[in-house]
């Protein structure tokens, strides 16, 4: 499983899909799993795995995008300014490679400009580029050159130039885009694992749009759906970055999937998280508990559909999220493959039944 999973979260993390231009991983998805396919109308995709029962019915979702910039206009010289899509800090994204994706040249490399120390200031060394000064030079001498040789159009989506690799010796992955193409790959497959029907639930597996943009894709794809249930997959921030202090480490990279129980967004579903809990210690698959002052996943606009919806977050730790190459363990990916399919094994009518709040 760990080879298949490293080939597919290569194919997954090297594809364009900053939020609302999320085509290429989409079709990654769609081409990669058969049965029914339901999709909302803006472009968040499910397919449908059938088990004994109709109900519960289990929303299985992670999203589809990345954080990423749109051209927003083009200088006289030729360099390109930005808009952001999503959150990203842009002291991180100076001196980065991206990718802009056109209609007629395809992929344009460009560079985030970035003045070198021996021409800064020492106040300039302290501060960090607003995104209103942040540029990017494709090597265009002027915007006519940037719209004609190079294709350049306003509202382009542009992402990180980054290469997927594991790091020698280790079960470490680097690549950008593992919030949430780790999400999107574990989903796929647990996908094929339900494939056989076994399971006493309907399982609607899929990612959301936009969740990056305060969880548009979601709010659509739940309407949609109406689940009874949801478990909301996701490449969480890991804290075990250097200088952290331990006390406050609730995600650290090889120490098993991070049960949310908390965030900006929505306080998760305490039956169902102690539930998890539970099936995970049954099974040996070790479990890092979070409570976030801030942020947010799908599992807040999922949560407030119809009546509501009991939720959970299941977070695969991931150092860097944000930037151009972040770092997940496979370990800890492997484990959150077995604890999905156990819990979503243990979700029967009865055990769905007791988890209506309070």
């Amino acid at each position: 499983m760990e080879d298949q999973a490293i080939h597919l979260l290569r194919r997954l993390t090297e594809a364009h899909g900053v939020a609302g231009f999320e085509d290429e991983v989409r079709d990654i998805f769609r081409d990669s799993l058969s049965g029914t396919v339901i999709e909302d109308n803006l472009g968040s995709l499910f397919v449908r795995r059938d088990g004994g029962k109709d109900r519960p019915v289990v929303m299985l979702a992670a999203h589809f995008d990345e954080v990423g910039y749109a051209v927003q206009s083009i200088t006289a010289e030729g360099y390109v300014h930005v808009a952001l899509l999503g959150g990203i800090w842009s002291h991180t994204a100076l001196g980065q490679r991206v990718r802009i994706l056109t209609a007629d040249r395809g992929e344009v490399i460009g560079i985030v400009a970035s003045k070198p120390i021996h021409f800064t200031t020492e106040t300039e060394r302290k501060q960090v580029v607003p995104i209103e000064d942040l540029l990017i030079d494709i090597g265009a001498r002027s915007e006519a050159e940037a719209r004609e040789r190079f294709g350049l159009r306003i509202g382009q989506p542009i992402t990180f130039d980054s290469e997927f690799i594991q790091l020698e010796g280790t079960s470490l992955v680097v690549a950008k885009a593992l919030d949430n193409r780790a999400g999107v790959a574990l989903v796929m497959t647990v996908a094929e694992m339900l494939a056989d029907g076994r399971q006493h639930n309907t399982v609607f597996c899929g990612a959301t749009c936009q969740e990056e943009l305060r969880g548009r894709g979601a709010q659509t794809s739940a309407r949609l759906i109406q689940p009874d249930i949801a478990l909301v997959i996701e490449g969480i921030p890991a804290d075990d970055y250097k200088g952290s202090k331990q006390s406050i480490r609730q995600g650290e990279l090889g120490k098993g999937v991070q049960i949310r129980i908390m965030d900006g967004s929505a306080i998760m579903n305490r039956k169902l998280n102690q539930l998890i809990l539970d099936v995970a210690e049954e099974n040996g698959i070790p479990t890092q508990l979070s409570v976030r002052r801030s942020g947010g996943t799908d599992a807040g606009p999922i949560s407030l559909n119809d009546s509501g919806v009991p939720v959970a977050v299941l977070g695969i730790p991931v150092r860097y999220v944000h930037t151009a190459n972040s770092m997940m363990d496979m370990t800890d990916f492997l484990n959150a493959v077995k604890l999905t399919r156990e819990v979503i094994a243990r979700l029967d009518e009865t055990a769905c039944a007791g988890l209506v709040e309070p």
